[in-house]
């Protein structure tokens, strides 16, 4: 997992550059994100420490000094976007953390993270995907609540708090180009599941648990297509142009999936075999959604690149309605 590989990154307009992570050896899996705006910097998104020799390269690259890199902002702390925070801020001697309230004592002391991937991986699988997460110093953190904003060059970056995947989860507004960094609150759409459907790619939730709430989900997708931006900048992966194609194919996805998760419920299954047929349930629907829109089933290496999701969102929707059923 840690051997060195070519920096890679492509603008997508503006003075922003997504940056290439090669997050579980897979490229256009999960990346990060350069802007810069007169003569400062960001960086949106880290991944893991794997990732930081492609975000230093890119800044090389781009001609960026680390010491004009002003803030680096997450989305939320899962570790796949954050992992690599205390590491890069090593690096970037002046940068600030910007973090959702919830998450920043995680920065500051990663034990409960580092505790919590250990035991669902254990020790050698965690330091094979993450490296050693370390932690940022509490003076290097700012906390933004919703609608806080930091200030780049000539344009404003707004952070609003948009629970549904994660409640320490923010989106960031820039102003400047109308763009929205949407981190895993609008969905997933890998560029390789091009189908030319809906929004041009297949687009689906995250529900990855402990804390999805299809209700919240709902809301915050309304609540960034409200924003009118021009793009949704997706963590998994890249500039999204069809907003509203892409909003369509969420709704879609929310409604089957809850739908299902309360069959299968009331069918009687519970825990480790709700989990079970649950998984299935969602593998059957991206096998459906691929097949109506590209004539044929999917391949092999399809289903090697949504299995990770197919296990995730499957366990989301279990434990959301499990938690549902405990409160009735």
């Amino acid at each position: 997992m840690g051997e060195r590989k070519e920096t890679k990154f492509e603008p997508v307009g503006n003075g922003i550059y997504v940056v290439e992570t090669y997050y579980l050896n897979r490229t256009g899996f999960a990346c990060c994100y350069v802007l810069e705006d007169g003569g400062e910097a960001a960086v949106i998104e880290t991944n893991t420490n794997y990732a930081v020799p492609q975000v230093l390269g890119t800044l090389d690259q781009l001609g960026i000094p680390n010491e004009q890199v002003k803030y680096v902002i997450l989305t939320h702390i899962h570790l796949d976007h954050a992992g690599g925070t205390g590491e890069l801020m090593k690096n970037l001697p002046a940068a600030e953390l910007v973090v959702h309230p919830r998450g920043r004592k995680h920065m500051i002391n990663p034990e409960k993270l580092i505790k919590s991937v250990k035991q669902v991986y254990g020790s050698a699988k965690y330091k094979e995907m993450y490296g050693d997460i370390i932690p940022v110093p509490k003076e290097r953190v700012k906390t933004a609540n919703d609608g806080d904003t930091v200030q780049v060059g000539s344009r404003e970056l707004r952070m609003l708090d948009t629970p549904g995947h994660a409640k320490h989860h923010n989106i960031v507004f820039d102003d400047k180009t109308a763009s929205v960094f949407s981190g895993d609150n609008f969905g997933i759409a890998y560029p390789r599941l091009d189908f030319g459907i809906g929004a041009s790619r297949l687009v689906f939730p995250s529900m990855a648990p402990t804390q999805f709430e299809p209700e919240k989900a709902l809301e915050t997708y309304g609540k960034i297509v409200d924003l009118q931006p021009s793009r949704v900048l997706l963590t998994h992966y890249g500039a999204l142009e069809d907003v509203a194609g892409a909003h369509a194919q969420l709704q879609w996805w929310i409604e089957f999936s809850v739908e299902i998760a309360e069959k299968r419920y009331n069918e009687g299954y519970r825990k480790d075999d709700l989990t079970k047929i649950l998984q299935q349930d969602v593998w059957a629907q991206f096998e459906n959604v691929i097949t109506k829109a590209r004539g044929s089933g999917p391949t092999r290496e399809d289903k090697q690149w949504l299995a990770l999701d197919t296990e995730l969102n499957g366990m989301g929707l279990s434990h959301y309605i499990h938690k549902l059923h405990s409160k009735a």
